[in-house]
C-alpha cells in the first residue's frame, strides 16, 4: 500500500475558494485511508511571481499545521534531504526519495505531511 498520494489541484484552474475545498477534501481523504504524505500540484502562477493558489493554500498550510491537521509541510523550494521536515516525509513514505522534485526546489508543489 502506498504512503503518498498526489494531487493535482490546479487542475481546471478552480478559484483558491475552490481549491481550499478540495484540499480539506482530500486531507480527511488521506487520514481516512492511512495515507502519510500528500504532494500538492497547486502550479506557480502565471505572473512569475507566485499564483493566488501557491500562496493561499500555503497559508491554508499553516492553518492546518496550527491546528493538528497536518504534522508539517515542506514547499517544493525546501523539498530536499537537507530540510527536517522532508526527511521525516521521506521516512514515512520512502517513495519520496524517488521524487522528481526532491532537491530540484520546484515552486509549484508542496508536500504535506498527514501521518
Amino acid at each position: 500500500m502506498s504512503t503518498l498520494r498526489v494531487i493535482t489541484i490546479k487542475e481546471g484552474m478552480p478559484t483558491l475558494e475552490e481549491a481550499k475545498r478540495r484540499l480539506l477534501l482530500e486531507v480527511r481523504r488521506c487520514h481516512g485511508e492511512g495515507i502519510s504524505v500528500l504532494k500538492v500540484i497547486h502550479g506557480y502562477g502565471s505572473g512569475g511571481r507566485g499564483g493566488v493558489l501557491r500562496t493561499g493554500l500555503r497559508r491554508v498550510f499553516t492553518e492546518y499545521q496550527r491546528d493538528g491537521d497536518i504534522l508539517g509541510y515542506a514547499s517544493g523550494e525546501d523539498f530536499s534531504i537537507f530540510h527536517p521536515v522532508s526527511l521525516e516525509m521521506i521516512t514515512v513514505a520512502p517513495e519520496l526519495s524517488n521524487d522528481p522534485d526532491l532537491g530540484r526546489s520546484n515552486p509549484g508543489v508542496s508536500f504535506l505531511w498527514i501521518q
